[in-house]
């Protein structure tokens, strides 16, 4: 039982942290061509990296 939390299967959280480190490399390349849709892509970085946060850090807290 020692190892059970070793054997836990993680991933959800830091995988929309990835994704929303990616939006953030590849969105400023989408700001030259559309201002508005790039705008949109950031914010959506900010949500999904939010959200990965709280699901991988701050929920097991609790």
């Amino acid at each position: 039982m020692a190892h059970n939390e070793y054997n836990r299967p993680r991933g959800g959280g830091m995988i929309l942290i990835i994704i929303a480190i990616l939006i953030f490399v590849f969105a400023p390349s989408h700001f030259k061509q559309d201002l508005v849709g790039g705008i949109a892509i950031m914010a959506v970085g900010f949500v999904l990296g939010g959200i990965g946060f709280y699901v991988a850090f701050l929920r097991k807290r609790r």
